[in-house]
């Protein structure tokens, strides 16, 4: 899955020089004549420190119009369709791997993710750090809390903000009517010695105020 915000910066940096060189113009003329600042490229190229282009990718709005003018360079990027079937989809959040907490982005991480088909007006929550592929994972919610009838979602993968915390798991409940959250692995069912296995409970849910249903994990 190749889009803006998963690909190193040298890939993106190298499809935009590639295009314009294949073009025969300079970055300066490939920015202005699709309606970019020429700065808003060079910058990003010369990982300009002034701006923090050095931190960021380009915007989805960015690349709509670079590839508008230049349909090829969705060839460099390897985005098919990007103005339409690519996404800016915002961060929210991001999860801990190891607590299944859920806290704000870090210093330096871009606030959207571009990813292709993705449903109108979602939300984002990645993963804060672990194996590279782990960090590419994003939890995808509607932006709308959903604030009571918790017990519908019962063995849903939800985000759920409690008196412990805002996290992500599996909402599940006991006979006492305690909300608690089970991980992503270890769910009930049967081992591979056919004994009986319980769910990796994360914590209890106290007093839960809202939760958002997990509707798609990308990748």
């Amino acid at each position: 899955m190749l889009y803006m915000s998963l690909m190193e910066r040298e890939q993106v940096k190298a499809a935009l020089m590639n295009c314009a060189t294949t073009h025969n113009v300079s970055l300066s003329e490939f920015a202005s004549e699709a309606g970019v600042a020429p700065a808003t490229i060079t910058g990003f190229v010369n990982d300009s420190k002034s701006s923090n282009r050095n931190e960021h990718n380009l915007s989805m709005t960015t690349i709509g119009k670079l590839t508008k003018r230049w349909p090829d360079l969705a060839e460099h990027l390897k985005i098919a369709n990007p103005t339409s079937d690519v996404r800016d989809v915002p961060y929210v959040g991001m999860m801990n791997p190891q607590t299944k907490q859920v806290g704000g982005l870090e210093p330096g991480k871009p606030g959207t993710i571009m990813i292709n088909k993705a449903p109108k007006d979602y939300v984002a929550y990645g993963v804060s750090f672990g194996h590279p592929v782990l960090t590419q994972r994003v939890f995808l919610c509607k932006p709308e809390p959903i604030y009571d009838n918790f017990e519908h979602y019962i063995n849903k993968l939800v985000v759920v903000d409690c008196d412990e915390g805002r996290m992500i798991g599996f909402l599940q409940q006991d006979i006492d009517k305690t909300f608690w959250l089970a991980g992503t692995t270890n769910m009930w069912g049967l081992d591979n010695q056919n004994n009986y296995k319980y769910p990796e409970k994360i914590d209890i849910c106290s007093n839960i105020k809202w939760i958002q249903p997990v509707e798609w994990i990308k990748p």
